[in-house]
Protein backbone atom coordinates (compact mmCIF):
# COMPACT_ATOMS: atom_id res chain seq x y z
CA UNK A 1 0.00 0.00 0.00
CA UNK A 2 3.14 2.27 0.50
CA UNK A 3 6.54 1.76 -0.45
CA UNK A 4 8.64 -0.79 1.63
CA UNK A 5 10.94 1.98 3.51
CA UNK A 6 7.41 2.83 5.60
CA UNK A 7 7.35 -0.65 7.23
CA UNK A 8 9.38 -2.26 10.01
CA UNK A 9 9.34 -5.97 9.04
CA UNK A 10 11.41 -6.98 11.93
CA UNK A 11 8.94 -5.00 14.42
CA UNK A 12 6.25 -6.57 12.40
CA UNK A 13 7.95 -10.28 12.75
CA UNK A 14 9.00 -9.36 16.32
CA UNK A 15 4.95 -9.06 17.13
CA UNK A 16 3.47 -11.45 15.22
CA UNK A 17 5.97 -14.28 16.13
CA UNK A 18 7.62 -15.06 13.27
CA UNK A 19 11.61 -15.25 12.43
CA UNK A 20 11.23 -14.62 8.53
CA UNK A 21 8.25 -13.25 6.14
CA UNK A 22 7.19 -16.58 4.84
CA UNK A 23 7.02 -17.78 0.71
CA UNK A 24 4.55 -16.81 -1.26
CA UNK A 25 2.60 -20.18 -1.64
CA UNK A 26 -0.64 -20.96 -0.10
CA UNK A 27 0.99 -22.24 2.84
CA UNK A 28 2.82 -19.48 3.51
CA UNK A 29 -0.17 -17.60 3.43
CA UNK A 30 -2.29 -19.35 5.87
CA UNK A 31 0.99 -19.19 8.33
CA UNK A 32 1.20 -15.51 8.09
CA UNK A 33 -2.23 -14.62 8.20
CA UNK A 34 -2.78 -16.91 11.50
CA UNK A 35 0.44 -15.78 13.08
CA UNK A 36 -1.37 -12.44 12.53
CA UNK A 37 -4.57 -13.16 14.04
CA UNK A 38 -2.91 -14.94 16.59
CA UNK A 39 0.09 -11.79 17.70
CA UNK A 40 -2.41 -8.51 16.97
CA UNK A 41 -5.94 -8.37 18.51
CA UNK A 42 -8.59 -6.92 17.08
CA UNK A 43 -10.25 -4.29 19.33
CA UNK A 44 -11.62 -0.70 18.81
CA UNK A 45 -10.81 1.24 22.10
CA UNK A 46 -9.69 4.62 20.38
CA UNK A 47 -13.17 4.65 18.93
CA UNK A 48 -15.23 3.88 21.80
CA UNK A 49 -12.74 6.51 23.94
CA UNK A 50 -13.83 8.73 21.45
CA UNK A 51 -10.31 8.98 19.84
CA UNK A 52 -9.50 9.52 16.04
CA UNK A 53 -8.38 6.89 14.00
CA UNK A 54 -5.70 7.08 11.54
CA UNK A 55 -5.21 4.18 8.60
CA UNK A 56 -2.56 5.37 6.72
CA UNK A 57 -0.09 2.54 7.00
CA UNK A 58 2.70 5.29 9.59
CA UNK A 59 0.11 5.51 11.86
CA UNK A 60 -0.84 2.15 11.93
CA UNK A 61 2.37 0.72 12.46
CA UNK A 62 3.15 3.41 15.38
CA UNK A 63 0.25 2.49 16.87
CA UNK A 64 0.06 -1.17 16.73
CA UNK A 65 3.88 -2.07 16.34
CA UNK A 66 5.63 0.66 18.20
CA UNK A 67 2.80 0.94 21.06
CA UNK A 68 1.92 -2.11 21.00
CA UNK A 69 -2.00 -2.24 20.32
CA UNK A 70 -4.51 -4.21 18.29
CA UNK A 71 -6.84 -2.58 15.82
CA UNK A 72 -9.64 -2.89 12.98
CA UNK A 73 -10.14 -4.31 9.45
CA UNK A 74 -8.45 -1.00 8.63
CA UNK A 75 -5.64 -0.90 10.46
CA UNK A 76 -5.35 -4.66 10.82
CA UNK A 77 -5.73 -5.19 7.14
CA UNK A 78 -3.35 -2.77 6.10
CA UNK A 79 -0.61 -4.37 8.51
CA UNK A 80 -1.00 -7.36 6.36
CA UNK A 81 -1.52 -6.03 2.78
CA UNK A 82 2.04 -4.66 3.38
CA UNK A 83 3.27 -7.62 4.60
CA UNK A 84 1.71 -9.63 1.52
CA UNK A 85 3.45 -6.93 -0.93
CA UNK A 86 6.56 -7.19 0.97
CA UNK A 87 6.46 -10.94 0.81
CA UNK A 88 5.91 -11.19 -2.59
CA UNK A 89 2.01 -12.17 -2.69
CA UNK A 90 -0.05 -11.06 -5.82
CA UNK A 91 -3.15 -9.38 -4.55
CA UNK A 92 -6.23 -7.47 -4.43
CA UNK A 93 -7.63 -5.22 -1.44
CA UNK A 94 -11.73 -5.77 -1.41
CA UNK A 95 -14.62 -4.06 0.97
CA UNK A 96 -17.43 -6.16 2.15
CA UNK A 97 -21.12 -5.79 3.19
CA UNK A 98 -21.30 -7.47 7.07
CA UNK A 99 -24.23 -9.24 7.63
CA UNK A 100 -23.12 -10.98 11.01
CA UNK A 101 -25.77 -10.35 13.40
CA UNK A 102 -28.13 -8.47 11.24
CA UNK A 103 -30.73 -8.67 9.54
CA UNK A 104 -29.35 -7.84 5.90
CA UNK A 105 -25.86 -7.07 4.83
CA UNK A 106 -24.86 -3.52 6.11
CA UNK A 107 -22.88 -0.86 3.68
CA UNK A 108 -19.29 -1.16 3.03
CA UNK A 109 -17.23 -0.80 5.59
CA UNK A 110 -15.62 -4.25 6.16
CA UNK A 111 -11.74 -4.58 4.15
CA UNK A 112 -9.98 -7.62 3.70
CA UNK A 113 -7.78 -8.75 0.87
CA UNK A 114 -8.16 -11.30 -1.97
CA UNK A 115 -4.50 -13.33 -2.99
CA UNK A 116 -3.72 -15.03 -6.22
CA UNK A 117 -1.57 -18.46 -5.88
CA UNK A 118 -0.73 -20.24 -9.09
CA UNK A 119 -4.04 -19.35 -10.05
CA UNK A 120 -6.74 -20.06 -7.16
CA UNK A 121 -8.20 -17.16 -5.27
CA UNK A 122 -7.65 -17.12 -1.76
CA UNK A 123 -9.55 -15.31 1.09
CA UNK A 124 -6.88 -13.64 3.53
CA UNK A 125 -8.57 -11.23 6.89
CA UNK A 126 -6.76 -10.57 10.04
CA UNK A 127 -8.99 -7.95 10.42
CA UNK A 128 -12.50 -9.56 11.39
CA UNK A 129 -13.90 -9.42 15.06
CA UNK A 130 -16.24 -12.08 14.64
CA UNK A 131 -16.16 -15.42 13.02
CA UNK A 132 -13.87 -15.69 10.09
CA UNK A 133 -11.93 -18.03 9.34
CA UNK A 134 -8.66 -18.99 11.61
CA UNK A 135 -6.22 -19.06 8.75
CA UNK A 136 -7.16 -18.52 5.05
CA UNK A 137 -9.78 -20.80 2.73
CA UNK A 138 -9.88 -20.27 -1.27
CA UNK A 139 -13.12 -17.81 -2.57
CA UNK A 140 -14.86 -21.35 -4.29
CA UNK A 141 -18.61 -21.09 -4.78
CA UNK A 142 -20.64 -23.61 -2.86
CA UNK A 143 -17.89 -25.65 -1.40
CA UNK A 144 -17.16 -26.08 2.55
CA UNK A 145 -14.24 -25.89 3.87
CA UNK A 146 -13.40 -26.81 7.59
CA UNK A 147 -10.43 -24.58 9.19
CA UNK A 148 -9.99 -25.46 13.17
CA UNK A 149 -13.36 -25.10 14.89
CA UNK A 150 -15.78 -23.71 12.22
CA UNK A 151 -16.63 -24.40 8.41
CA UNK A 152 -17.03 -21.80 5.68
CA UNK A 153 -18.46 -21.56 2.18
CA UNK A 154 -18.95 -19.07 -0.31
CA UNK A 155 -22.68 -19.00 -1.57
CA UNK A 156 -22.34 -16.30 -5.17
CA UNK A 157 -24.93 -13.60 -5.24
CA UNK A 158 -26.15 -11.13 -7.98
CA UNK A 159 -22.84 -8.99 -9.80
CA UNK A 160 -20.29 -10.92 -8.81
CA UNK A 161 -20.13 -10.42 -5.22
CA UNK A 162 -19.51 -13.75 -2.69
CA UNK A 163 -21.32 -14.08 0.23
CA UNK A 164 -19.15 -15.68 3.13
CA UNK A 165 -21.22 -17.89 5.69
CA UNK A 166 -19.40 -19.77 9.10
CA UNK A 167 -21.29 -22.49 11.31
CA UNK A 168 -19.80 -24.95 14.18
CA UNK A 169 -20.41 -28.58 14.23
CA UNK A 170 -24.58 -28.85 14.54
CA UNK A 171 -25.32 -25.68 13.61
CA UNK A 172 -27.10 -23.38 11.05
CA UNK A 173 -25.20 -21.50 8.92
CA UNK A 174 -25.08 -18.31 9.57
CA UNK A 175 -24.03 -15.25 7.23
CA UNK A 176 -20.55 -13.55 7.99
CA UNK A 177 -20.17 -10.84 5.09
CA UNK A 178 -20.99 -10.70 1.45
CA UNK A 179 -17.78 -9.65 -0.68
CA UNK A 180 -17.75 -6.61 -2.95
CA UNK A 181 -15.60 -7.55 -6.49
CA UNK A 182 -15.10 -4.14 -7.03
CA UNK A 183 -11.48 -2.22 -7.20
CA UNK A 184 -11.23 -0.34 -3.82
CA UNK A 185 -9.71 3.22 -3.62
CA UNK A 186 -7.85 4.90 -0.70
CA UNK A 187 -10.01 7.24 -0.37
CA UNK A 188 -12.71 4.11 0.20
CA UNK A 189 -11.29 2.91 3.00
CA UNK A 190 -10.86 6.42 4.23
CA UNK A 191 -14.75 7.27 3.92
CA UNK A 192 -15.19 3.88 5.39
CA UNK A 193 -13.11 4.21 8.55
CA UNK A 194 -14.78 7.88 8.95
CA UNK A 195 -18.32 6.03 8.91
CA UNK A 196 -17.69 3.31 11.59
CA UNK A 197 -15.64 5.73 13.78
CA UNK A 198 -18.20 8.57 13.75
CA UNK A 199 -21.55 7.84 13.22
CA UNK A 200 -23.61 8.15 16.52
CA UNK A 201 -24.70 4.58 15.72
CA UNK A 202 -22.23 2.81 14.85
CA UNK A 203 -21.75 -0.44 17.63
CA UNK A 204 -17.84 0.83 17.11
CA UNK A 205 -18.98 3.67 19.36
CA UNK A 206 -21.06 1.65 21.80
CA UNK A 207 -19.34 -1.56 22.91
CA UNK A 208 -16.24 -3.17 23.47
CA UNK A 209 -15.27 -5.02 20.47
CA UNK A 210 -12.12 -6.77 21.41
CA UNK A 211 -11.32 -10.56 20.31
CA UNK A 212 -7.96 -12.37 20.16
CA UNK A 213 -7.30 -15.76 18.14
CA UNK A 214 -5.50 -18.14 19.42
CA UNK A 215 -4.62 -21.73 17.93
CA UNK A 216 -6.22 -23.58 21.28
CA UNK A 217 -8.65 -20.95 22.21
CA UNK A 218 -10.68 -17.73 21.62
CA UNK A 219 -11.05 -14.54 23.65
CA UNK A 220 -13.12 -11.74 23.37
CA UNK A 221 -15.07 -8.91 25.50
CA UNK A 222 -18.46 -9.79 25.00
CA UNK A 223 -20.53 -6.40 26.91
CA UNK A 224 -18.65 -6.06 29.80
CA UNK A 225 -17.15 -9.45 30.74
CA UNK A 226 -14.51 -11.42 29.52
CA UNK A 227 -15.01 -14.49 27.47
CA UNK A 228 -12.62 -17.48 26.89
CA UNK A 229 -13.84 -20.45 24.44
CA UNK A 230 -11.73 -23.73 24.02
CA UNK A 231 -11.58 -24.25 20.59
CA UNK A 232 -10.94 -28.37 20.97
CA UNK A 233 -13.86 -28.66 23.79
CA UNK A 234 -15.90 -25.57 23.30
CA UNK A 235 -15.95 -24.72 26.65
CA UNK A 236 -16.84 -21.46 27.33
CA UNK A 237 -15.53 -19.36 30.65
CA UNK A 238 -17.06 -16.30 31.46
CA UNK A 239 -15.93 -13.60 34.18
CA UNK A 240 -17.47 -9.85 34.35
CA UNK A 241 -15.15 -7.25 34.55
CA UNK A 242 -14.67 -5.26 37.35
CA UNK A 243 -13.88 -1.73 36.02
CA UNK A 244 -11.64 0.50 34.29
CA UNK A 245 -8.29 -0.94 35.98
CA UNK A 246 -9.42 -4.23 35.62
CA UNK A 247 -10.29 -3.85 32.00
CA UNK A 248 -6.58 -2.44 31.39
CA UNK A 249 -5.12 -5.85 33.19
CA UNK A 250 -7.12 -7.95 30.55
CA UNK A 251 -6.22 -6.21 28.14
CA UNK A 252 -1.98 -6.51 28.82
CA UNK A 253 -2.44 -9.84 29.71
CA UNK A 254 -4.82 -11.43 27.96
CA UNK A 255 -4.98 -9.56 24.93
CA UNK A 256 -1.54 -8.34 24.70
CA UNK A 257 -2.73 -5.18 23.76
CA UNK A 258 -1.33 -1.99 25.97
CA UNK A 259 -2.84 1.15 26.81
CA UNK A 260 -2.94 4.43 28.96
CA UNK A 261 -5.40 4.40 32.33
CA UNK A 262 -7.21 7.23 30.75
CA UNK A 263 -8.05 4.98 27.82
CA UNK A 264 -9.21 2.61 29.31
CA UNK A 265 -11.16 4.76 31.62
CA UNK A 266 -12.73 6.48 28.70
CA UNK A 267 -13.71 3.60 27.39
CA UNK A 268 -14.98 1.41 29.82
CA UNK A 269 -16.90 4.91 31.03
CA UNK A 270 -18.18 4.86 27.66
CA UNK A 271 -19.23 0.66 27.24
CA UNK A 272 -20.99 0.70 30.64
CA UNK A 273 -23.07 4.39 29.95
CA UNK A 274 -24.27 2.35 27.05
CA UNK A 275 -24.65 -0.76 28.55
CA UNK A 276 -26.73 0.36 30.46
CA UNK A 277 -29.10 2.36 27.92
Amino acid sequence: MNDSSAFPVEAYLRRIGLAQLPAPTAAGLAQLVRAQLHGIAFENLDVLAGEEVAVDLSAVCAKILARGRGGYCFELNALLAEALRVAGFEFELRMSRVSFGRPAPGPRTHLLMVVRIDGEQWLADAGFGGPAPFGTVPLRANECFAVEDREFRFLPETGGHLHLQSREPGTAWANVYCIDPGAVLPLDVEMANHFVSTWPRSPFRRMFMVQRQGPDSVCAIDGLALITRERSSDATLRRRLEGATDLRNVLANVFGISVSDALASRAWSRASECADD
